[in-house]
């Protein structure tokens, strides 16, 4: 219990940290994304988060089935995340991952017109920019070495340009801006 406190504590902190240090990558960018690290003993928490246009190739409630093709083949790349990072210096074994691909794997609904005119008590959502959010929690052991992780996620979706990490450990924290070319982190 006092582990599961001492870490969501850790995860405040980090996000005012990524908030102070790195640019504002919460606003909606192409070809830019996030990664959040959090490291407590042997849990390590990653979360990520990138545009629908970076990840899917649009932004919209999928309309084709070219379109629905491309939320189910990043659902499926989005829950390997042994195909989107390569952790060493500790065996990392997933307990749990979760994405928000499954809202948008429903294709859109055509909107149905007024003809008539009377006050509305709910919101009609219109189509909009859509971000793609990610997160995975693992359990690690032989936490004795450097932990290092490659982040594979440019060759998986090659519209990314960078991806601004930030991390904290029971070492300190830190921050990077992540490319094509630099893509690895050391957290200790």
């Amino acid at each position: 219990m006092r582990l599961s406190y001492i870490f969501a504590c850790y995860c405040s902190v980090l996000s005012a940290l990524s908030l102070a240090e790195q640019p504002d990558t919460r606003a909606h960018q192409h070809g830019v994304a996030r990664l959040e690290l959090f490291q407590l003993a042997t849990d390590l928490q990653l979360s990520f988060y990138a545009t629908g246009s970076d990840i899917l190739g649009f932004e919209h409630k999928p309309k084709t089935q070219a379109e629905l093709d491309a939320v189910k083949k990043a659902k499926t790349l989005l829950a390997q995340p042994d195909k989107l990072f390569h952790i060493t210096g500790a065996d990392c074994q997933l307990k749990h991952h979760q994405s928000n691909l499954a809202e948008l794997q429903q294709p859109a609904k055509a909107e149905h017109k007024h003809s008539h005119e009377h006050d509305h008590d709910h919101d009609h959502k219109h189509a909009g920019h859509s971000d793609i959010e990610a997160s995975y929690q693992f359990s690690c052991s032989s936490v004795t070495k450097p932990v290092t992780l490659k982040v594979n996620l440019f060759s998986l979706f090659p519209d990314l340009q960078q991806i601004h990490s930030s991390w904290i450990t029971e070492n300190g924290q830190s921050a990077a801006t992540l490319t094509q070319a630099n893509h690895q982190l050391s957290l200790n």
